[in-house]
């Protein structure tokens, strides 16, 4: 697998994640984006890592840490909501569905297949264990041609235009025909099970794909609580659990909680009252 074609932002991922939860279907996607997901949690870990060298204990630390686990948990959904329409997909199509594999990357593509493949033997598995011979459609017209070897298709005389006239065969006496008998009924035995019925056959076209599960909404994490402060010091860009942070002296923000907290023991901001 090469590199991404282009980086990834947070932002892309974040906006990729509200579009797959809320849609039913499968939306369009970056060709590499399971490259581009990757390289993204790959240079959230990066900066994680240099923060955490830096100082453990700074808030630019903190943030860097809870982007890199939000990123991560959002890849994990949108490839969990993808594999399932993607799976859905493949369902209709082993029961005649025509699919369009045009939003599909490379990765989706090859698990359609599979899933496919697989589909088609279980509807199929009913047929075979009762040894249900299959048959090939041919047209109404075309008669399936026998193989002939090859050693007899050349030891074979070429074949005339004359017609062969077979010899007339003596007369036979006809013979006497005995009487024919009514032949004697005998009842059906009862196997004491209910006529077969004729199956449904599956719709070439269904009206809507499969629900896709919800999932239950998460309870806001108390550290994500907003708080007010004011800042008492220019401070360095950094980033924050959701956004980046650029922040100068006197300036009244709302950060999250364990990002106050980290800035007013820091001695970089006070908590600011917002009642009047």
């Amino acid at each position: 697998m090469g590199p991404a074609l282009e980086h990834m932002t947070f932002d892309e991922l974040s906006e990729l994640y509200r579009v797959e939860m809320n849609g039913s279907l499968l939306s369009p996607a970056r060709r590499d984006l399971f490259r581009a997901m990757a390289d993204l949690l790959t240079r959230l870990r990066g900066e994680y890592e240099k923060q955490l060298a830096l100082d453990p204990d700074s808030v630019m630390c903190e943030g860097a840490e809870h982007r890199r686990k939000s990123a991560e948990r959002l890849c994990k959904e949108i490839m969990r909501v993808r594999a399932t329409k993607v799976c859905n997909m493949a369902f209709l199509g082993a029961l005649g569905s025509k699919n369009s594999l045009d939003m599909l990357t490379e990765e989706e593509r090859s698990y359609y297949y599979k899933v496919l493949e697989a589909s088609k033997a279980h509807l199929s598995e009913v047929d075979r264990l009762r040894g249900k011979r299959v048959t090939v459609a041919t047209h109404i017209d075309e008669i399936p041609a026998k193989d002939v070897p090859k050693d007899l298709k050349e030891g074979a005389p070429e074949e005339t235009s004359e017609e062969i006239v077979p010899e007339k065969a003596p007369d036979v006496p006809p013979a006497e025909i005995p009487p024919e008998e009514p032949a004697e009924e005998f009842p059906e035995p009862d196997d004491g099970f209910p006529p077969e019925e004729v199956m449904a056959e599956w719709a070439e076209e269904p009206e809507a794909m499969a629900p896709i599960s919800e999932v239950p909404a998460e309870e806001p994490e108390p550290s994500l609580e907003p708080v007010l402060v004011r800042i008492l010091e220019d401070l360095p860009p950094f980033a924050g659990p959701s956004r980046d942070y650029k922040l100068s002296k006197e300036d009244v923000v709302t950060v999250p909680k364990m990002m106050a907290e980290a800035l007013i023991n820091s001695g970089m901001a006070v908590a600011v009252d917002p009642s009047p």
